[in-house]
């Protein structure tokens, strides 16, 4: 066996067994969590709901997020000066500001939507000019409470464990686990947080439509929740880790996040290499919106052009969201052109599909067909169709 086929046998072990610790231990574990969590947010949201209009502008989601990491400061300071309960309060404090600025997003997000209706109806009777933003500065507007909201958590808990490195010596029994979990946590993060670094910022300005009847992961557990489950691990871990007497029980919590920071970084990195017939004379705006999503849906996109006519290639070539131009496709796609390709799905239009696609790629489920509605949907073999 080669050493890259000896690291794949490695790889898929330990992805095995990610999985069968997801199925068994965090699936019920959500469970709880879940209805622990949906508790507090009906009893928060019904307060901010109660209090509407006695709460002021600046206290978003966003702010509360730039506050709780602010609270790093003082938490390293009071690790470094051999306190244990304060920092402890710290970050369970800054765990619950984690949950409570999302609640705060969505109750601004459903005021913003009411005040968008009148604004919308008043501006019907002023003539007025109208500043439009682009589709990749709309997107990044949208996605950024999201996403530094996931970069500040690791900028709060990263710091911390290094801090707490230097007690380890001083800990007694299991140095070299506590060492091990530790920095495999801090590693996880960093490498988590450089990819969504780069996700946000090479974002195309479309958001990939969503999925419906096919599940691209066969996990027992989604990717949001694996991330609901991680930061509680993580975040209690922290906050008991701190306290000496329960060391070791804040060391079982952070050893239980590992996996979980595993799996969130591998779904993360995922190869998923999407295909889409690019033989179009003119490219307009709806043409570069469906290869964008159609990116959405992958890692790698790849536009077939069944000529070698040098304008559409350079149309293609020419679009950010396009990785290859594959120049004398096929017509008709097949199985074994997509195995020689390493194409893993056939991403069409609802006018298309079944001029591009052959009957043994739709049975297989291995072509998606984006409809209006900003969905895509695996395309109905024909003889099922007709069976039905």
């Amino acid at each position: 066996m080669t050493a890259s086929g000896l690291l794949n046998a490695i790889f898929d072990l330990v992805n095995s067994l990610v999985e069968i610790y997801l199925a068994n231990v965090i699936s019920p574990f959500l469970v709880l969590h879940e209805k622990l969590y949906k508790a507090l947010n009906t009893i928060l949201r019904t307060v901010l709901d109660d209090h509407s209009s006695q709460i002021p502008d600046w206290f978003t989601a966003n702010a509360i997020t730039y506050f709780r990491t602010l609270l790093l400061i003082p938490c390293i300071f009071l690790i470094n000066s051999g306190h244990t309960v304060l920092p402890s309060l710290i970050i369970l404090s800054v765990d619950f500001g984690d949950f409570l600025d999302g609640v705060v997003a969505r109750f601004w997000m459903e005021q913003k939507e009411i005040e968008a209706v009148a604004q919308a109806a008043d501006a019907e009777s002023k003539d007025k000019l109208n500043m439009q933003n682009s589709w990749i500065v709309d997107q990044r507007n949208k996605n950024y409470g999201g996403f530094i909201d996931a970069v500040c958590d690791k900028v709060f808990v990263v710091p911390c464990w290094i801090c707490l490195l230097a007690s380890v010596p001083d800990a007694g029994h299991v140095r070299i686990l506590q060492y091990v979990v530790l920095w495999a946590l801090i590693l996880t993060e960093a490498a988590s947080g450089s990819i969504r670094f780069k996700v946000y910022y090479t974002s195309n300005g479309v958001s990939a439509p969503a999925v419906k009847g096919l599940d691209f992961s066969s996990s027992a557990v989604k990717a949001d929740h694996i991330g609901k489950a991680k930061q509680t691990f993580e975040m209690f871990g922290t906050a008991f880790f701190v306290l000496s007497p329960f060391r070791y029980f804040g060391l079982l919590l952070l050893a239980a996040a590992v996996p979980l920071a595993y799996e969130s970084v591998r779904r993360k990195i995922s190869k998923r290499v999407i295909y889409c017939d690019g033989s179009t004379e003119t490219i307009d705006h709806e043409t570069l919106k469906f290869w964008k999503q159609a990116k959405g849906l992958g890692s790698k996109l790849i536009v077939g052009i069944t000529s070698d006519n040098k304008d559409m290639i350079a149309n293609a070539s020419a679009c950010e969201s396009v990785d290859c131009v594959l120049v004398n496709a096929p017509a008709k796609l097949s199985i074994s052109f997509l195995k020689s390709h390493g194409i893993d799905y056939v991403v069409c239009g609802v006018g298309n599909s079944e001029s591009v696609v052959s009957s043994e790629l739709s049975a297989a489920k291995r072509c998606l067909v984006i409809v209006d509605d900003n969905t895509c949907k695996p395309m109905e073999c024909k003889a099922a169709a007709k069976s039905e």
